[in-house]
């Protein structure tokens, strides 16, 4: 399944391929290209149900793309096309895509930088230390699992960095814990996201957190952007930023 695009490195030796018991997580970065709007990386953990999940959003999006009704609707054919995007659906569709991930079980983790405390002399740089300190940190969460499979959107900019991913944040990932500890196998594969559809769930989160950061983090419930991120908050298993520090949990939500 991750091809020739897939890389790997970890504790134990074995092909790139999905396993039953392997952690499915889902990454992509937000704001790149645009210093209006905070950057982030983020990544989506499904459960055991990760193909029924896959499944549901593809029906989902199955129902949609047949209603004629909404041709010509600004986003619609770009939907079409793409698949699911939390930045360019109509409400047409994110309403119902958003109904849907409501109503399955995930976990989101984030890390976001205003581009003054993570260091870098590019954004890319920027960005490849952004992903090996959240990959370490899952590495260390999941520690007593054989496999993280790691799915990254395509990108043609990202492929050197995704070479360098598996061997960085298992380094890391040890000088965090002190000691040369057992970890999962971590293989990485960028994937479009007609073909992991569920990969659209990870960027609805972030465009949600994006537009609170961009309210200076209100807690108004008339404002639709706090409103926004109520939803996928319970979601949320950490928030954190580089130069803020923890912003919001599941130990320490904003409610």
């Amino acid at each position: 399944m991750l091809g020739d695009d897939a890389h790997g490195s970890g504790r134990r030796n074995g092909g790139p391929h999905e396993r039953l018991n392997a952690v499915k997580l889902f990454m992509d970065e937000s704001g790149n290209g645009n210093p209006s709007q905070p950057l982030i990386v983020g990544a989506v953990e499904l459960g055991d149900d990760a193909d029924d999940v896959e499944e549901q959003v593809r029906n989902l999006y199955k129902r949609l793309f047949a209603r004629s009704s909404l041709v010509g609707l600004p986003g619609f054919e770009e939907f079409r096309k793409n698949g699911f995007h939390g930045s360019t659906d109509p409400r047409e569709v994110s309403g119902p895509f958003l109904e849907l991930i409501r109503a399955i079980f995930f976990r989101a983790y984030m890390v976001v930088t205003d581009r003054t405390e993570v260091p870098g002399n590019s954004e890319a740089e920027l960005i490849e230390f952004m992903y090996v300190k959240l990959l370490s940190d899952l590495l260390i969460r999941h520690r007593d699992e054989p496999e993280l499979l790691c799915y990254i959107e395509q990108n043609e900019s990202m492929r050197s960095i995704i070479r360098r991913l598996p061997a960085s944040a298992t380094k890391r990932a040890h000088e965090t814990l002190g000691k040369a500890a057992p970890l999962p196998q971590l293989n990485i594969a960028m994937v479009a996201k007609t073909d992991y559809m569920s990969m659209a769930i990870v960027d609805y989160v972030m465009s949600a957190v994006t537009r609170w950061l961009q309210a200076d983090c209100t807690t108004n419930p008339k404002d639709w952007a706090y409103r926004a991120f109520r939803e996928i908050e319970p979601f949320v298993s950490v928030l954190y930023s580089f130069e803020r520090g923890r912003i919001s949990s599941r130990r320490d939500p904003l409610h």
